[in-house]
Protein backbone atom coordinates (compact mmCIF):
# COMPACT_ATOMS: atom_id res chain seq x y z
CA UNK A 1 0.00 0.00 0.00
CA UNK A 2 1.34 3.44 -0.80
CA UNK A 3 2.16 5.74 2.14
CA UNK A 4 0.25 8.34 2.55
CA UNK A 5 1.02 11.80 2.77
CA UNK A 6 0.44 13.22 6.41
CA UNK A 7 1.10 16.50 5.20
CA UNK A 8 -1.30 16.95 2.17
CA UNK A 9 -4.52 18.29 2.96
CA UNK A 10 -5.04 16.35 5.51
CA UNK A 11 -7.71 16.84 8.41
CA UNK A 12 -4.77 15.44 11.30
CA UNK A 13 -5.64 17.89 14.02
CA UNK A 14 -3.34 21.05 15.90
CA UNK A 15 -2.80 22.84 19.27
CA UNK A 16 -6.08 22.69 21.66
CA UNK A 17 -9.27 20.39 20.54
CA UNK A 18 -12.28 20.95 22.97
CA UNK A 19 -13.70 17.56 24.41
CA UNK A 20 -17.43 18.18 23.51
CA UNK A 21 -20.55 16.60 24.10
CA UNK A 22 -22.99 17.49 21.22
CA UNK A 23 -25.95 19.62 22.23
CA UNK A 24 -24.47 20.41 25.33
CA UNK A 25 -25.55 23.99 25.78
CA UNK A 26 -21.92 25.36 27.35
CA UNK A 27 -20.02 23.58 24.72
CA UNK A 28 -21.95 25.39 21.98
CA UNK A 29 -21.78 28.75 23.74
CA UNK A 30 -17.84 28.37 24.33
CA UNK A 31 -16.97 26.11 21.27
CA UNK A 32 -19.67 25.36 18.39
CA UNK A 33 -19.27 27.96 15.38
CA UNK A 34 -15.91 29.41 16.71
CA UNK A 35 -13.85 28.28 13.33
CA UNK A 36 -10.90 30.59 14.38
CA UNK A 37 -10.43 29.66 17.78
CA UNK A 38 -11.26 25.98 17.78
CA UNK A 39 -10.63 25.01 14.42
CA UNK A 40 -11.76 21.52 15.68
CA UNK A 41 -13.83 19.69 18.16
CA UNK A 42 -13.72 15.89 19.74
CA UNK A 43 -17.17 13.93 20.10
CA UNK A 44 -16.15 10.53 22.26
CA UNK A 45 -17.75 7.24 20.27
CA UNK A 46 -20.74 7.27 22.55
CA UNK A 47 -21.97 10.13 21.67
CA UNK A 48 -21.77 9.98 18.24
CA UNK A 49 -25.53 8.56 18.38
CA UNK A 50 -26.44 12.21 18.96
CA UNK A 51 -25.67 13.12 14.98
CA UNK A 52 -27.85 9.73 14.28
CA UNK A 53 -31.00 12.40 14.74
CA UNK A 54 -29.57 15.67 14.50
CA UNK A 55 -27.76 17.38 11.63
CA UNK A 56 -24.18 18.24 12.31
CA UNK A 57 -24.49 22.25 11.62
CA UNK A 58 -27.07 21.81 14.82
CA UNK A 59 -23.87 22.06 17.08
CA UNK A 60 -20.54 22.54 15.14
CA UNK A 61 -20.12 25.12 12.04
CA UNK A 62 -19.76 23.71 8.62
CA UNK A 63 -15.94 24.78 8.48
CA UNK A 64 -14.79 23.49 11.52
CA UNK A 65 -13.54 19.30 11.56
CA UNK A 66 -15.23 16.89 13.87
CA UNK A 67 -12.73 14.68 15.35
CA UNK A 68 -14.23 11.48 16.95
CA UNK A 69 -12.42 8.92 19.17
CA UNK A 70 -12.57 5.48 20.78
CA UNK A 71 -10.91 6.69 23.89
CA UNK A 72 -13.22 6.67 26.84
CA UNK A 73 -13.94 5.14 30.46
CA UNK A 74 -13.09 1.66 30.36
CA UNK A 75 -16.49 0.72 31.17
CA UNK A 76 -17.80 1.66 27.80
CA UNK A 77 -14.56 -0.40 26.15
CA UNK A 78 -16.14 -3.48 27.47
CA UNK A 79 -17.63 -5.23 24.56
CA UNK A 80 -16.52 -3.13 21.58
CA UNK A 81 -15.75 -4.35 18.42
CA UNK A 82 -14.44 -3.05 15.23
CA UNK A 83 -18.03 -3.85 13.78
CA UNK A 84 -19.66 -1.70 15.91
CA UNK A 85 -17.37 1.31 14.93
CA UNK A 86 -17.51 0.70 11.67
CA UNK A 87 -21.17 0.66 11.44
CA UNK A 88 -21.50 3.77 13.41
CA UNK A 89 -19.20 5.30 11.00
CA UNK A 90 -20.71 4.12 8.03
CA UNK A 91 -24.49 5.39 9.41
CA UNK A 92 -22.61 8.77 9.89
CA UNK A 93 -20.50 8.98 6.64
CA UNK A 94 -19.55 12.49 5.53
CA UNK A 95 -20.16 13.71 9.40
CA UNK A 96 -17.15 12.74 11.18
CA UNK A 97 -14.17 13.84 9.46
CA UNK A 98 -11.25 11.89 11.38
CA UNK A 99 -11.72 9.08 14.13
CA UNK A 100 -9.12 7.58 16.20
CA UNK A 101 -10.38 4.29 16.82
CA UNK A 102 -9.68 0.81 18.77
CA UNK A 103 -9.23 1.80 22.41
CA UNK A 104 -8.28 -0.97 24.99
CA UNK A 105 -7.73 -0.99 28.49
CA UNK A 106 -4.28 -1.47 28.96
CA UNK A 107 -3.48 0.70 32.06
CA UNK A 108 -1.57 -0.79 34.47
CA UNK A 109 -3.36 -2.47 36.94
CA UNK A 110 -2.51 -5.37 39.78
CA UNK A 111 -5.63 -7.04 38.30
CA UNK A 112 -4.45 -7.67 34.82
CA UNK A 113 -1.18 -9.74 34.56
CA UNK A 114 0.89 -9.68 31.25
CA UNK A 115 -0.24 -12.28 29.50
CA UNK A 116 -3.96 -10.21 29.40
CA UNK A 117 -2.55 -7.41 28.60
CA UNK A 118 -0.51 -8.30 25.63
CA UNK A 119 -3.94 -9.94 24.46
CA UNK A 120 -5.39 -6.94 24.83
CA UNK A 121 -2.84 -5.25 23.02
CA UNK A 122 -3.18 -7.49 20.26
CA UNK A 123 -7.08 -6.88 20.30
CA UNK A 124 -6.48 -3.47 19.38
CA UNK A 125 -4.35 -4.00 16.84
CA UNK A 126 -5.78 -6.27 15.17
CA UNK A 127 -9.30 -4.59 15.86
CA UNK A 128 -7.95 -1.52 14.57
CA UNK A 129 -6.49 -2.79 11.39
CA UNK A 130 -9.96 -4.78 10.26
CA UNK A 131 -11.53 -1.35 10.98
CA UNK A 132 -9.29 0.45 8.53
CA UNK A 133 -10.10 -1.96 5.97
CA UNK A 134 -13.58 -2.00 6.60
CA UNK A 135 -13.67 1.58 5.90
CA UNK A 136 -11.26 1.92 3.19
CA UNK A 137 -13.27 -1.12 1.02
CA UNK A 138 -16.34 0.85 1.81
CA UNK A 139 -15.06 4.22 0.73
CA UNK A 140 -16.09 6.55 3.76
CA UNK A 141 -15.64 10.11 4.12
CA UNK A 142 -13.80 9.65 7.27
CA UNK A 143 -9.80 10.14 7.66
CA UNK A 144 -8.46 7.01 10.42
CA UNK A 145 -5.41 7.83 12.37
CA UNK A 146 -3.80 4.52 14.85
CA UNK A 147 -4.40 4.71 18.57
CA UNK A 148 -1.00 3.47 20.19
CA UNK A 149 -1.67 1.65 23.45
CA UNK A 150 0.16 0.79 26.14
CA UNK A 151 3.22 2.70 27.74
CA UNK A 152 6.30 0.08 27.64
CA UNK A 153 8.65 0.16 24.47
CA UNK A 154 7.33 -3.52 24.29
CA UNK A 155 4.04 -2.57 24.26
CA UNK A 156 4.39 0.26 21.05
CA UNK A 157 6.08 -2.92 19.37
CA UNK A 158 3.09 -4.67 18.91
CA UNK A 159 1.86 -0.83 17.79
CA UNK A 160 4.01 -1.05 14.95
CA UNK A 161 2.25 -2.66 11.77
CA UNK A 162 -0.18 0.25 12.41
CA UNK A 163 1.59 2.76 10.57
CA UNK A 164 1.94 0.61 7.87
CA UNK A 165 -2.01 -0.61 7.53
CA UNK A 166 -2.88 2.60 8.01
CA UNK A 167 0.00 4.49 5.60
CA UNK A 168 0.93 7.34 8.03
CA UNK A 169 3.00 7.97 11.30
CA UNK A 170 0.68 10.09 12.79
CA UNK A 171 -0.98 8.81 16.22
CA UNK A 172 -3.16 9.37 19.09
CA UNK A 173 -2.07 8.30 23.01
CA UNK A 174 -4.74 8.43 25.57
CA UNK A 175 -3.24 10.29 28.70
CA UNK A 176 -6.55 10.38 30.93
CA UNK A 177 -5.46 7.65 32.86
CA UNK A 178 -2.19 9.44 34.14
CA UNK A 179 -1.65 10.55 37.62
CA UNK A 180 1.87 11.83 37.29
CA UNK A 181 2.93 14.17 34.69
CA UNK A 182 6.33 12.78 35.43
CA UNK A 183 5.18 9.04 34.02
CA UNK A 184 2.99 10.86 31.16
CA UNK A 185 6.78 12.38 29.67
CA UNK A 186 8.66 9.68 30.50
CA UNK A 187 6.16 7.14 28.56
CA UNK A 188 5.65 9.82 25.69
CA UNK A 189 9.31 9.77 25.11
CA UNK A 190 9.75 6.02 24.80
CA UNK A 191 6.89 6.25 22.62
CA UNK A 192 8.70 8.70 20.29
CA UNK A 193 12.13 6.72 20.23
CA UNK A 194 10.50 3.13 19.85
CA UNK A 195 7.80 4.18 16.78
CA UNK A 196 9.27 7.63 15.60
CA UNK A 197 5.69 8.80 14.68
CA UNK A 198 6.03 12.22 13.24
CA UNK A 199 2.65 13.37 15.09
CA UNK A 200 0.75 12.51 18.02
CA UNK A 201 -2.65 13.79 19.16
CA UNK A 202 -2.74 13.48 22.99
CA UNK A 203 -6.21 12.84 24.96
CA UNK A 204 -7.05 14.34 27.58
CA UNK A 205 -4.48 16.49 28.99
CA UNK A 206 -4.35 20.35 28.88
CA UNK A 207 -2.68 21.74 31.77
CA UNK A 208 0.24 23.79 31.07
CA UNK A 209 2.71 21.45 33.03
CA UNK A 210 2.06 18.84 31.07
CA UNK A 211 2.40 19.90 27.65
CA UNK A 212 4.85 22.11 29.02
CA UNK A 213 7.25 19.23 28.83
CA UNK A 214 5.79 16.94 25.85
CA UNK A 215 7.89 15.76 22.99
CA UNK A 216 8.09 17.99 19.82
CA UNK A 217 6.20 15.64 18.35
CA UNK A 218 3.08 16.26 20.28
CA UNK A 219 1.35 18.41 17.95
CA UNK A 220 -2.33 18.66 19.72
CA UNK A 221 -4.16 17.95 22.30
CA UNK A 222 -7.56 17.61 24.01
CA UNK A 223 -9.28 18.15 27.28
CA UNK A 224 -11.60 20.81 28.37
CA UNK A 225 -12.58 20.60 32.72
CA UNK A 226 -9.68 22.21 34.24
CA UNK A 227 -10.17 24.97 31.36
CA UNK A 228 -13.73 25.28 32.21
CA UNK A 229 -12.42 25.36 36.11
CA UNK A 230 -9.92 28.44 35.16
CA UNK A 231 -12.86 30.46 33.53
CA UNK A 232 -15.69 29.52 35.95
CA UNK A 233 -17.23 32.34 37.47
CA UNK A 234 -18.43 32.66 41.45
CA UNK A 235 -22.23 32.09 40.23
CA UNK A 236 -21.20 29.10 38.38
CA UNK A 237 -21.15 30.32 35.19
CA UNK A 238 -18.40 30.19 32.12
CA UNK A 239 -16.49 33.89 31.24
CA UNK A 240 -15.68 33.47 27.10
CA UNK A 241 -14.00 36.41 27.59
CA UNK A 242 -11.20 34.63 29.77
CA UNK A 243 -11.29 31.52 27.31
CA UNK A 244 -8.66 32.52 24.30
CA UNK A 245 -5.83 33.88 27.25
CA UNK A 246 -6.66 30.14 29.15
CA UNK A 247 -5.94 28.23 26.29
CA UNK A 248 -3.39 30.03 24.03
CA UNK A 249 -1.50 29.92 27.71
CA UNK A 250 -1.90 26.12 26.93
CA UNK A 251 -0.67 26.18 23.30
CA UNK A 252 2.14 28.52 23.81
CA UNK A 253 3.48 25.58 26.90
CA UNK A 254 3.21 23.23 23.88
CA UNK A 255 5.02 24.75 21.55
CA UNK A 256 8.26 25.63 23.78
CA UNK A 257 7.75 21.87 25.09
CA UNK A 258 11.85 20.96 23.86
CA UNK A 259 13.59 23.71 25.59
CA UNK A 260 11.38 23.74 28.81
CA UNK A 261 12.41 19.87 28.54
CA UNK A 262 16.26 20.63 27.94
CA UNK A 263 16.23 22.94 30.97
CA UNK A 264 14.43 20.86 33.19
CA UNK A 265 17.48 17.84 32.26
CA UNK A 266 20.04 20.32 32.98
CA UNK A 267 18.60 21.79 36.03
CA UNK A 268 17.83 17.81 37.51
Amino acid sequence: MPERSDMSSDRFPHEFVPKTKPGASTDVRLFGYNVEEFPALQVPFQRLTWFVDQPREAFIHPDQTLIATSMEQNERLIGRTPEDEFERLLRLDGTVDVYFPGDRWVMESDEVGRRELLREIERSVEGQKALYRMVEDAGLDVELYPTIVGWKPWHYEHCRELFKVFGTKSCAFDGTEYDSKYNLWDDLEDLVETLAPDRIYLNGRVSHEQLLHAPDEVVAFSGKMSILNKIRQPNGKHDPTLLTEVINKRIGALHSSQTALDEFMVNH
